[in-house]
């Protein structure tokens, strides 16, 4: 059971998503063989609160957002419930947190967000406090305050140091990327996403690579003398085989999304509608998830009268 955990564990990291969640269902189909006691005294955490937060983070991957999203509900309880400090950190930080930004909850997000904060103040986990911080960042970004977002960002980062380089930390800096764009700083955001793929490559922790290659499609597309349309294509074509290698569906429609939005500013509605029926018709649930709800309008609107 604990070969499966770990197993699972880092095939997600590595991005084979598919046979990390064979794995990890084969891990929570012999919970039942433990005692019911948490097991933190044995394995320094508890096996089953966080064999559930890998899990939901797989499910989102794969493109299963519903029972994603039930699964963060009851792992919170579950992470409440351990009186573990560690665990209830990481039950925040690796599944709460990022899946109910990734869904576009960002009520939930910020919620998640400062309880995570709190709760890093209460009981002194560092490393943690700054994660969850830099996350306070990205959400207010996202909230439409990229500024004040990125302010804070910046200033998390640094102050972790060579902390930024642990897994958790990718979509934080994938966001300050992001966000760097946004305000007109495309050379540094270029520079952060290739700093970024490079420590993936060399570690290869590669969960994050497709949404970290969309992003660097999206800057390729900003006003300025870094601006290429071919680079953003090459990119964007380069997200969407990464996301299928992985069977990441989730990272693939997100990246379908912003080839559509290319394709139709370049008056070519057609080829839009089937770059994203042909992702969108991979789902079978999460249909009320932000992305999923943008991919329906879009295709609403391109569809033949």
């Amino acid at each position: 059971m604990m070969a499966d955990r770990l197993l699972a564990t880092t095939l997600h990291y590595r991005g084979d998503q598919n046979l990390a969640h064979h794995h990890i269902t084969r891990t929570l189909a012999r919970l039942s063989d433990l005692t019911s006691k948490p097991q933190i005294v044995r394995f320094r955490f508890d096996l089953r609160v966080s064999a559930h937060y890998f899990q939901a983070r797989i499910l989102w991957l794969l493109g299963l957002a519903d029972q994603s999203l039930r699964v963060v509900g009851r792992n919170i309880e579950e992470g409440r419930a351990s009186g573990h400090a560690l665990t209830f950190c990481s039950v925040l930080g690796q599944g709460a947190c990022p899946v109910t930004f990734l869904a576009g909850d960002l009520d939930a997000a910020e919620r998640y967000c400062t309880l995570l904060v709190e709760h890093t103040e209460r009981h002194p986990i560092r490393l943690w406090n700054l994660w969850a911080r830099a996350f306070g960042g990205v959400v207010t970004a996202k909230r439409g305050d990229v500024a004040a977002g990125l302010e804070t960002l910046r200033k998390e980062l640094e102050r972790a140091g060579d902390a930024r380089f642990l897994p958790r930390f990718l979509l934080p800096l994938g966001e300050l990327a992001a966000c760097l764009g946004a305000v007109g700083e495309v050379a540094q955001g270029l520079a952060t996403v290739d700093e970024t793929l490079a420590r993936c490559e060399a570690r290869d922790e590669r969960w994050y690579e497709a949404e970290l290659l969309r992003i660097k499609g999206e800057l390729f597309l900003h006003a300025g003398k870094q601006r290429s349309v071919a680079d953003a294509e090459r990119h964007f074509a380069r997200a969407i085989e990464v996301a299928r290698q992985q069977g990441a569906v989730f990272w693939e429609l997100r990246t379908a999304l912003s080839l559509a939005r290319l394709r139709i500013s370049q008056d070519r509605g057609a080829d839009a509608h089937r770059i994203l029926t042909s992702v969108y018709g991979k789902f079978t649930e999460g249909f009320a998830t932000s992305d999923m709800r943008d991919a329906q309008a879009m295709i609403a609107r391109l569809s033949p009268r």
